[in-house]
């Protein structure tokens, strides 16, 4: 967990503010499904892979 958003409505203002990558593109779309091994980069907090227990 990175914890870079306090709360759900946070979201959409950080999304237009700061990029995020979702396995090396682009990609800010509130509300993107995200699979197993997808892996998400937000420059200056850090990086997570999702993976599946």
């Amino acid at each position: 967990m990175l914890d870079v958003v306090e709360s759900g409505g946070m979201v959409k203002v950080f999304l237009s503010e700061h990029p995020i990558y979702v396995n090396g593109e682009q990609d800010n779309r509130r509300g993107r499904k995200l699979r197993n091994g997808d892996v998400i980069l937000v420059p200056g907090k850090g990086k997570v892979k999702i993976e599946q227990s």
